[in-house]
């Protein structure tokens, strides 16, 4: 979600006073190496005043463990605190849904500034349901007192046969045939809403991050590399990935270099190109210098009436409206790394692409004006990146398939200097120390973060910096993390913890409506930079200006389900989980307008009423453009992307009525788990569970999207909006 503080000015709106009112896989190895345990995890400072036991990692059980049968695992223990300490190692297993289960206990004593080897007997509860389970060992800071200091097991631990979630969704080979280029793009003909990203011929499957970074100067350093693991889709001559090397924002944008890229190992040759747009006949390689061109629009028009579709979106340096067309009919930028290994890839074959860089990453210019991507951060005794991206500027910090539509599993390796603390998507495996080196005379520490979940190509986090993180464990088997920057004062960084310890009370609520949680962990990420939007990174949701709020969380947290399990097939869909994310604003103003009125129903199912005619009555910037066609500027547009599909989704609760409602929400995560969702598939989905199905219900509930995501009313209101709403609205309600 992007500037959703331009959605804040409903709450003065609806003038509600109690708005704010709270609410009650397998991983891969790391790089050999001289690693020793090091402490930083809690308070990322080389000492601290007191005991401060950590763990900084654990072993696997093995890979065919079964229920009922005793394993010793091994980690490390870390006392980096300035007093001896004696408390306990406990290891808990985890499953989303289920009590945490402490199956192992040890004993460890500690001096100050020590660390120590340890072995775990753990003996697996019999009857263990079928499904994946996380082994997580925790120590308390003071030993047997205090936060906890805890680590994930690398691999899971599997009972029965794995899931075919994942598998299933790999795209199908093309039948054997000649070989031929990769697309340079994943969008239709047509698309004017950065049509340039994603990559053609290949699926994504697993990503490793190595970043070697020096948080002083900003930079990446020699051995920084990615290694994407692929599985073609046709048989290839050469593919590509996205990767922003250089912007027009010369000061705050990324000046990257590859230095390599191999190919299951062997040298490939590489090249820098621009992006064509989507379904040019004359080919990716087209001559015509106007295949080329930016837009907001399709066709381009600019200057010389560019009579054909946008290849990019453009690069704008101001969010000046009256400047939001300066730069349609100019050349896109080379963007795409198009890779040519020494031998054709066969179609259904596994690759693996390893690209070295260095050099400084940065923010993207969006088609609105505003930067997204690796903000960086420079204060007295505060120095690193906070990263935070919607739509496109992971391209800014790592190259990549980059449209969310493309969703790898994820593990970050990033080596960092002493004292700092990175911070990445799913679960913390390991903290590991490095001795000096050419790249870290003073020492180093290697974070290890792994995402046993597919992230869509905007959601990828990874920020690096003087954090103060934390975990604790749920009693729904979660692991919940909280992160905030060491320069946020004392007593804000108090009033933004207490927010944060609300996540497990939004998560729950939330549950009620979406189903089961699609994650292992859940977290907040608060960094100082000034970015305009806070975003629903996936596990580690990031607020920007030191700051966060309820309102926001609860928009956020409902984007676990809607945009970073269920993601949207393509740009033009932001609406669809941006509309999803303000419906969970809606709930919570209407839980609050409930728990106002003694826990009353009927005050919840009001609220939303009243928030609906609200809204509907609303400006006619609601209306005249449609949400399922917005153009790079107006893609985050308050109103058209945020409230107009938020209320649709409370006037399509009311048509199919709630029990229903919530069992479409529940069926759609289950079906579309872990991949991206089109238009036609969500409204087909919808459509499974009108109380009615009689084909005229069926041809209205169609009229209904059709009138609310796709058509654009003339300025006025009233007649000049949509009709068809739902039972007890304003407007012509749903009859069939």
């Amino acid at each position: 979600m992007k500037t959703l503080r331009r959605l804040s000015c409903l709450a003065g709106m609806l003038l509600l006073p109690s708005l704010f009112a709270p609410l009650g896989a397998d991983a891969r190895p790391l790089p050999a190496g001289s690693l020793a345990p090091l402490s930083s995890l809690l308070m990322p400072l080389p000492s601290v005043v007191g005991a401060h036991l950590i763990m900084s990692r654990l072993s696997s059980a093995p890979q065919h463990a079964r229920a009922g049968h005793v394993y010793v695992l091994h980690g490390s223990v870390v006392n980096d605190g300035s007093a001896a300490a004696r408390g306990p190692v406990v290891v808990h297993l985890l499953r989303v849904g289920t009590r945490p289960l402490a199956i192992g206990r040890t004993v460890v004593g500690l001096a100050a500034h020590d660390s120590t080897d340890v072995g775990v007997r753990i003996r697996l509860p019999r009857g263990l349901h079928n499904g994946s389970y996380t082994l997580v060992a925790c120590v308390q800071r003071a030993g047997r007192s205090g936060k906890l200091g805890c680590v994930t097991a690398e691999r899971h631990l599997q009972i029965g046969p794995r899931s075919r979630t994942r598998a299933a969704r790999v795209s199908a080979a093309a039948p054997s045939a000649a070989c031929s280029s990769g697309a340079h793009s994943l969008s239709p003909f047509g698309a004017h809403v950065y049509p340039e990203t994603g990559n053609g011929g290949y699926t994504s499957l697993h990503t490793d991050v190595y970043l070697n970074y020096d948080t002083a100067s900003n930079l990446f350093l020699p051995g920084t590399h990615v290694v994407l693991s692929n599985q073609a889709t046709q048989c290839l001559t050469d593919f590509s990935l996205d990767f922003e090397r250089t912007s027009p924002n010369t000061k705050d944008g990324p000046d990257l270099t590859v230095g390599s890229v191999l190919v299951n190992g062997q040298p490939a040759s590489f090249t820098f190109v621009q992006p064509t747009y989507p379904g040019d006949p004359n080919g990716q390689n087209d001559p015509d210098p106007r295949a080329h061109e930016a837009g907001q629009l399709n066709p381009v028009g600019g200057p010389d009436n560019n009579p054909l579709p946008p290849a990019c979106s453009p690069e704008l340096l101001s969010t000046n409206p009256n400047k939001q067309f300066d730069l349609d009919g100019t050349q896109c930028p080379a963007n795409k790394l198009v890779i040519t290994p020494s031998s054709a890839i066969p179609s259904g074959a596994s690759f693996v692409v390893e690209v070295d860089y260095t050099g400084r990453p940065g923010v993207h210019n969006d088609g609105d004006g505003t930067t997204e991507g690796w903000f960086r951060i420079s204060q007295q005794n505060d120095a690193g990146g906070f990263v935070t991206t919607e739509p496109v500027a992971t391209e800014d910090w790592m190259p990549l398939n980059n449209h969310p539509s493309s969703k790898p599993t994820y593990d970050f390796y990033d080596t960092v200097p002493l004292g700092k603390t990175a911070i990445g998507n799913g679960e913390l495996v390991s903290q590991l120390a490095n001795l000096p080196d050419a790249n870290f005379p003073g020492g180093s520490t290697t974070w290890h973060w792994h995402s046993p979940e597919g992230i869509a190509s905007y959601l990828v986090e990874n920020s690096i910096g003087s954090y103060d993180l934390s975990v604790r464990l749920s009693s729904s088997g979660i692991q919940y993390y909280e992160a905030q920057d060491l320069a946020i004062p004392k007593p804000k960084a108090a009033a933004n913890k207490a927010i944060m310890d609300m996540q497990e009370d939004i998560l729950n609520f939330q549950s009620a409506f979406n189903g089961t949680y699609p994650f292992t962990t859940d977290g907040v990420v608060i960094g100082v930079p000034a970015a305009s939007f806070e975003e629903e990174m996936q596990t580690k949701i990031t607020f920007a200006n030191g700051k966060i709020d309820l309102q926001t969380l609860h928009h956020e947290n409902m984007h676990q389900w809607w945009g970073d399990n269920v993601s949207e097939a393509n740009y033009n869909l932001t609406f669809f989980k941006e509309g999803l994310a303000t419906l969970g604003e809606y709930f919570f103003i209407a839980a609050n307008a409930q728990a106002a009125a003694g826990g009353s129903a009927a005050a919840f199912e009001q609220s939303l009423v009243n928030t609906f005619n609200t809204v509907y009555a609303g400006s006619d910037l609601l209306w005249t453009g449609a949400p399922s066609d917005p153009r790079p500027y107006t893609l985050f547009s308050g109103s058209k992307t945020y409230r107009r599909p938020g209320i649709a989704y409370i006037a399509l609760r009311l048509i199919l009525g709630p029990a229903n409602f919530n069992a479409a929400f529940q069926q759609i995560q289950s079906t579309y788990r872990q991949w991206s969702v089109s238009e036609a598939q969500l409204e087909s989905a919808f459509e499974s569970f009108l109380p009615v199905p009689s084909a005229s219900c069926r041809a209205r509930l169609g009229q209904f999207f059709t009138e609310w995501w796709d058509t654009v009313y003339p300025p006025g209101g009233g007649a000049n909006r949509p009709q068809i709403t739902g039972p007890g609205l304003d407007g012509g309600g749903f009859h069939c």
